[in-house]
């Protein structure tokens, strides 16, 4: 996406799901692609809770 390490991390998820979806845009406009290809689905969010989330980003068990 072009950002440093600092900004990746220190931006949210939806940030960075905004600027990935944004960069994937711009790129199959520049080299094409984007037409004969559906877009990107979003997937669906599961509710978890937060310290489901916790454990399954840093592998706490």
């Amino acid at each position: 996406m072009g950002w440093s390490e600092e900004q990746a991390l220190k931006s949210d998820v939806n940030a960075i799901e905004i600027a990935y979806l944004g960069r994937l845009k711009m790129l199959r406009s520049i080299f094409g692609g984007g037409e004969d290809e559906p877009e990107t689905k979003k997937p669906e969010r599961q509710a978890i809770s937060t310290g489901a989330q916790f454990d399954a980003m840093f592998g706490v068990a």
